[in-house]
C-alpha cells in the first residue's frame, strides 16, 4: 500500500511505531529497569494469538483486565509463559517444577513487577508465524508480512536498541533462531557463538554473546524436538547461562 491509500488506523499504527516513547506500551509488561536496577528482559518475535484469544475478543473480553495488567494468573494459562517462568525460576537457582510458585512470589511480567520485563520485536499478534490476514494489512498499512517485517527493521529496532542501551538490562532472552539476526540488530549482541546440546537424542542449539548486555538467543519455548519443549531442556539451557554468563 502507497501512503497515499493508508487507513486511518495505519497511520496511527505507523506514528507510533516510530515514537521511541511508545516502546513500552506495545510490549507484554512488566519492569524495564534502569542501570542502577537491572531487568532480566524476554524478547520474543511477535506475541501469539490464540483462538482462546479471539473468541475472548468476540465476547466482549471478559479477561481485559487481566490483559492490561498480564496478570499471573493469566499468564499461567499459557503454556510459553509456564516454561518463561521454569526458565527464569532455574535462572534464579530454583527448579523448574517450580514455576508457579516462582511466579506468584516475583510476579514476572505483571504490571507493577519488578525485575523481569517482556515484549516482541514486531508487536502485531499473530496465530503463527506465517499469518498475514486482511486486518493486519488493514492495521499496518502492508498487504504482506515481509513488507511489514522489512520496514519494521529499519524503524523499530534501532528503537529497540536505544531501550536496550537505555536501561541496560542484565541479561536478555532471545526466543527464536531463526531471526538471529534480527535479535543481534536489536540488542547489543556481538559476535554470538553457538553451543549445541543434546536431549533425549535431540539436537538443540543456543547462541550467546556478551557484547555490553549478555545476550542469548534460544530455540522458541513450546513446539517441536529441537525446541526447548521440556524441563530436562529448559533447566540445562538455563544452568548453562547462568554459569556462562552470569556468574
Amino acid at each position: 500500500m502507497s501512503c497515499s491509500t493508508l487507513s486511518e488506523a495505519a497511520r496511527a499504527f505507523r506514528e507510533r511505531m516510530r515514537d521511541p516513547e511508545a516502546f513500552l506500551e506495545s510490549c507484554d509488561g512488566g519492569d524495564a529497569g534502569t542501570p542502577n536496577a537491572r531487568s532480566i528482559w524476554l524478547l520474543g518475535l511477535e506475541p501469539g494469538w490464540s483462538r482462546a484469544d479471539a473468541a475472548n475478543k468476540m465476547n466482549g473480553g471478559h479477561a481485559s483486565e487481566l490483559l492490561r495488567n498480564y496478570a499471573v494468573d493469566l499468564q499461567l494459562k499459557w503454556p510459553f509463559n509456564r516454561n518463561a517462568f521454569k526458565l527464569l525460576s532455574v535462572l534464579s537457582g530454583g527448579n523448574a517444577e517450580d514455576y508457579e510458585q516462582f511466579a506468584r512470589q516475583f510476579r514476572p511480567f505483571e504490571r507493577g513487577c519488578k525485575g523481569y520485563f517482556k515484549g516482541n520485536l514486531y508487536p502485531v499478534a499473530c496465530n503463527r508465524i506465517s499469518a498475514w490476514t486482511n486486518q493486519d494489512a488493514m492495521q499496518t498499512g502492508f498487504d504482506q508480512k515481509s513488507m511489514y517485517h522489512e520496514w519494521m527493521r529499519e524503524v523499530r529496532l534501532p528503537i529497540v536498541r536505544s531501550w536496550v542501551e537505555k536501561c541496560n538490562p542484565s541479561l536478555i532472552i532471545c526466543l527464536g533462531l531463526t531471526h538471529l539476526d534480527d535479535f543481534t540488530a536489536a540488542t547489543s549482541m556481538e559476535m554470538p557463538r553457538l553451543h549445541e546440546f543434546q536431549v533425549s537424542g535431540h539436537k538443540k542449539r543456543i547462541y550467546m554473546g556478551e557484547g555490553s548486555v549478555p545476550t542469548v538467543v534460544l530455540p522458541h519455548l513450546s513446539g517441536g524436538s529441537n525446541g526447548l519443549n521440556s524441563n530436562e531442556a529448559i533447566s540445562y539451557v538455563a544452568r548453562y547461562i547462568r554459569s556462562a554468563l552470569l556468574q
